[in-house]
């Protein structure tokens, strides 16, 4: 989502792929990036920061030509606001137990992951931007950094079956999905780099 999220700002970067597995995240020169050893870590100016939430609501506010958030004070900051937290602690936390449980699967296999009880808890937790999705942009002044992080979120949740019944759900990510920033991304995770 970070990423997608530079690609829209297009801000220059220089992305680093990390093997989760190869015990890298765990020495010493990447604890001092990400102090409990995970992703993504953002280092800006040479500081490391951490916390997707905290990396996008920067970056977006950083780069207001973009349009991507609304500006202090305006009549749509707090709605704004309270989208980014709610996809990540309402949301993501809602997605989070499937995803994981999903690892283990083969590829193939993952889209049967989600339980019943895990759809419906799910589809329940999208219910209050049913309307926006529809509208495909979750604020009424069109596409912001909200999308990015929700479509991202809907993109994992997806992949292990908590989307598929939720036409309208569906309907937004195939759309934000289509965005030539996430393209660029997807084509990067295809091709593993």
């Amino acid at each position: 989502m970070v990423e997608w999220l530079l690609e829209e700002l297009k801000i220059p970067y220089t992305r680093n792929v990390i093997d989760l597995f190869s015990g890298y995240t765990k020495s010493k020169e990447y604890l001092s990036i990400h102090p409990l050893g995970s992703v993504p870590a953002l280092i800006v100016n040479g500081i490391p920061h951490i916390e997707s939430l905290a990396m996008m609501l920067f970056l977006a506010d950083s780069h207001p030509e973009a349009k991507l958030s609304p500006q202090l004070a305006t009549p749509y900051r707090i709605t704004y606001l309270q989208w980014m937290v709610y996809c990540t602690a309402t949301i993501e936390p809602t997605l989070g137990p499937t995803f994981v449980r999903s690892l283990s699967r083969p590829l193939t296999e993952r889209k049967n992951t989600a339980t019943e009880k895990e759809i419906e808890a799910f589809h329940r937790t999208l219910a209050p931007l049913n309307e926006a999705m529809f509208n495909q942009a979750i604020l009424p002044t069109g596409f912001s950094a909200v999308d990015v992080l929700l479509s991202t979120e809907l993109y994992w949740a997806d992949q292990v079956g908590l989307v598929s019944r939720h036409s309208t759900a569906s309907g937004y990510l195939q759309k934000m999905m289509s965005r030539p920033a996430f393209q660029i991304c997807q084509a990067r995770e295809t091709e593993g780099i």
